[in-house]
């Protein structure tokens, strides 16, 4: 589950490693109708399509509804002021294991003090200046 297609650079190698690995689905979201364009015929043009869907809108309306059983890996990389809220509509549905990875984290502060709460369920460390990795525990 991605937050943040933009033009779907990231994209595009998730789903290879998908692909590489024997298949799985990437849901991924973006806001801005231009980006998601862009995204979709780069993924079209790798010939990578099949295995992602873009949800275009609101993230917090868009995934609500209709959210995957589990999840193992969600890059963060949209709006930094919604990496909260994304954390909680997804947490439910994160397992044991999975990585949350947070591009900008330092732009979101309570988003970095929820996940490096010992109490709050996480492990969080810092991969460089503004790259937060956190697992699920």
């Amino acid at each position: 589950m991605e937050f943040g297609t933009s033009f779907g650079v990231s994209t595009l190698h998730l789903v290879a490693a998908l692909r590489d690995n024997g298949g799985g689905l990437l849901i991924s979201t973006e806001f801005e109708p231009v980006k998601v364009a862009q995204a979709r015929a780069n993924l079209t043009a790798a010939g990578l399509d099949d295995l992602v869907e873009i949800r275009a809108g609101d993230a917090l309306e868009i995934l609500a509804p209709d959210l995957p059983e589990a999840m193992d890996l969600v890059p963060l990389d949209g709006a930094k002021n919604l990496y909260p809220r994304v954390l909680s509509l997804l947490e439910p549905r994160l397992r044991p294991g999975s990585l949350v990875l947070a591009d900008n984290a330092d732009w979101s502060p309570d988003y970095l003090a929820r996940v490096r709460d010992a109490a709050g369920g996480y492990l969080s460390v810092s991969l460089a200046e503004d790259v937060e990795l956190t697992m699920r525990l």
